[in-house]
């Protein structure tokens, strides 16, 4: 089998891309977290490092949660009606995402928490 073009294997990642953020509400969410990310990132002038922290975190965030997207998708394919080894599959999935925020939420508060002691007091 032929593997497509560059450009076209963009176009597919684009497009997996656009249906997770039409599609799936949580994604939705984290993606709006990211969003008040970069402003708090503008507003507060964080450093290079502090800014690769926070934008590394809200990232795997995404990338956790595109994965539990797959997985939960693929374990419908395979398994329609309810089967507690593919909610245990899907619960696991689930976990790893709460992980990545859980996290992602630490190392905000660790960068944040300076830059709000001082803009608040």
């Amino acid at each position: 089998m032929k593997k497509p073009p560059f450009y076209k294997s963009v176009q597919f990642t684009i497009k997996g891309l656009v249906w997770i953020l039409r599609n799936e509400r949580n994604f939705q969410i984290e993606v709006f977290g990211l969003m008040i990310n970069l402003f708090l990132i503008v507003f507060f002038g964080l450093n290079p490092f502090e800014t690769c922290m926070i934008l590394i975190t809200s990232f795997v965030v995404l990338i956790t949660e595109a994965v539990n997207t797959c997985i939960e998708k693929i374990c419908d394919y395979i398994q329609s009606e309810f089967d507690q080894r593919i909610g245990i599959i899907k619960d696991l999935s689930g976990g790893a995402v709460l992980l990545s925020v859980i996290v992602s939420i630490c190392v905000g508060a660790l960068i944040y928490w300076p830059y709000l002691k001082l803009f608040f007091y």
